[in-house]
C-alpha cells in the first residue's frame, strides 16, 4: 500500500513541471492541496487496507479454527465409522455364522422329520394291510356262522365278497391263492338250492287270518235240521192225519234229545269252546312259524300236525275253506326246512394261517392249508346247534302253554 502511495505521489510530482508556466501561483496552492489530498486519500487507503487485511486475517482464522474442527470432526466420524464398520461386520460375520448354524439344524430337522414321515408311512401302511387281513378273516368267520348257524346263504356270499374286496385293497400277489379259496367258496354258496323261508313264514301268517273263516262241524244241529224237515206241518185239511202225527213226533223229539255219536274217540265241542280251539290253532301256527327261521323241523312238523288233526276232527272238511286250508297245511308238511350246506369254507384256515404269521408274528400250524380241503368234523354245526337250542328252549314256553290250553279245552269238552 506504501508503495502504491509513492508511486501516485510521484506521477502527481511528475506530472506537475508539464503545466503552464503562465500561472505559477495557482499551481503552488493548487499542489500543496492535492498533496494534501492525495496523502488523506492515501492514508485512508492504508487503513482500508490495513482494516481489510486484519478483516481478512481474523476470517482466515476463523476459517482455519472451523476447518481444524471440520477435520477433527472429520476425523472423529471416521474413526466412529471405521469402528461402526468392524462392529457391523462383526455382528454380521456372528449372524452370519448363527444363520448357518440355524441352516443346520434346520437340516438335520428336515432330516429327521422325513425319516418319521417315512417311518409312520411304513407304520400306517403296515397297520393298514393287518387290518384289512383281519378284518377279511372276520368276515369269512361271520359267513361260516352265517352258514352253519342261521343258513343265511345270501348273507354269507355278501360277507365273503367283502373279505375279497379287503384282499383285492391289499394288492399283494401273495394272497391270491387266499383269494381263489373264497371265490371258490363263493361258488359253492350260490350253487346251493335255498329254501323261501319268507314265503312260508307268509303263508303260515295266511292261514292264521283264515281260521275265523272255518265252520264248526256241529252234528247235533245238522241232525235236529233233518228231523224238522222231516216233520213239516201242511195247510191242507185233508192232510189233518199227516199233520197230527207230525205235531206228535215234533213234541217227542223236542222232548226228549238224543245225540248220535260216532266211534271217534274225540268228544264234541261245546259252542262256547270254538274261540280256544280257534286259538289254540293259531298258536300252533305261530310256533310253527317261529321254528322256520330256526330251521327247528321236529317242532315245525309237530305243529302242523296238531293243526291238521284239529281241523279235520272239530271243523266241516265239506266246505271249500277248510278244503283249501288243509291243502295248504299238507303243502306246508312237504316243504323242506333245511338245505345242504358245504361243511366248512376253504378260506376260514388259509385266512386264519395268515392272520397267525402275518399279524401274530407265530410260527405256522402243523397243519397248514393246501389246496385239499381240510377234513372237518363239523364244529361249526355244534356251535350252531348250540346257538339255536337256546331259542327252542325259549320257545316252548309258548308251546307248553299252548298244550296246557289244548288240555284244559279237552277237560272241559
Amino acid at each position: 500500500m506504501m508503495t502504491e502511495q509513492k508511486q501516485t505521489t510521484d506521477a502527481v510530482e511528475t506530472k506537475r513541471p508539464q503545466q503552464p508556466a503562465t500561472a505559477p501561483h495557482k499551481s503552488k496552492s493548487y499542489g500543496w492541496v492535492g498533496n494534501t489530498l492525495s496523502i488523506a486519500i492515501s492514508l485512508a487507503i492504508g487503513v482500508g487496507g490495513l482494516y481489510i487485511y486484519y478483516h481478512g486475517q481474523q476470517q482466515n482464522a476463523a476459517l482455519s479454527d472451523k476447518n481444524l474442527a471440520l477435520q477433527q470432526e472429520m476425523a472423529a466420524l471416521t474413526q466412529q465409522q471405521s469402528a461402526n464398520k468392524q462392529n457391523f461386520d462383526a455382528k454380521l460375520q456372528a449372524l452370519e455364522t448363527s444363520l448357518q448354524r440355524a441352516s443346520s439344524q434346520s437340516q438335520q430337522l428336515d432330516d429327521r422329520i422325513a425319516e418319521l414321515r417315512n417311518r409312520v408311512s411304513a407304520l400306517s401302511n403296515t397297520d393298514i394291510e393287518n387290518w384289512r387281513l383281519a378284518q377279511a378273516s372276520s368276515l369269512v368267520k361271520m359267513a361260516g356262522r352265517k352258514v352253519w348257524s342261521e343258513q343265511d346263504i345270501t348273507t354269507a356270499i355278501a360277507l365273503l365278497k367283502d373279505a375279497d374286496q379287503n384282499l383285492a385293497e391289499m394288492d399283494d400277489p401273495s394272497l391270491l391263492y387266499a383269494r381263489k379259496a373264497i371265490m371258490a367258496d363263493i361258488d359253492s354258496l350260490t350253487k346251493i338250492k335255498q329254501v323261501d323261508l319268507d314265503g312260508i313264514i307268509l303263508t303260515l301268517n295266511q292261514l292264521s287270518n283264515q281260521i275265523d273263516h272255518l265252520r264248526l262241524a256241529d252234528k247235533v244241529e245238522q241232525a235236529t235240521s233233518e228231523q224238522a224237515d222231516n216233520h213239516e206241518i201242511t195247510a191242507s185239511l185233508s192232510d189233518w192225519r199227516q199233520n197230527l202225527s207230525n205235531s206228535w213226533h215234533s213234541f217227542m223229539d223236542n222232548f226228549i234229545t238224543i245225540t248220535p255219536r260216532d266211534n271217534s274217540k274225540a268228544p264234541l265241542l261245546a259252542p262256547n269252546q270254538g274261540v280256544y280251539l280257534r286259538e289254540n290253532i293259531r298258536s300252533k301256527l305261530l310256533i310253527a312259524a317261529q321254528a322256520v327261521p330256526r330251521h327247528q323241523v321236529k317242532i315245525y312238523q309237530g305243529a302242523l300236525e296238531d293243526v291238521q288233526t284239529w281241523v279235520k276232527t272239530y271243523f266241516d272238511t265239506a266246505y271249500p275253506d277248510a278244503e283249501n286250508f288243509l291243502k295248504e297245511v299238507d303243502s306246508l308238511q312237504k316243504r323242506p326246512l333245511s338245505i345242504d350246506i358245504p361243511e366248512q369254507l376253504s378260506s376260514q384256515s388259509i385266512l386264519t394261517e395268515l392272520v397267525r404269521k402275518r399279524i401274530y408274528n407265530l410260527p405256522s400250524s402243523k397243519q397248514l392249508p393246501s389246496a385239499k380241503p381240510l377234513p372237518h368234523s363239523k364244529p361249526p354245526q355244534t356251535g350252531s346247534q348250540s346257538d339255536t337250542q337256546p331259542d327252542a328252549q325259549s320257545l316252548p314256553t309258548t308251546t307248553e302253554t299252548a298244550d296246557d290250553q289244548e288240555q284244559t279245552s279237552a277237560g272241559e269238552i
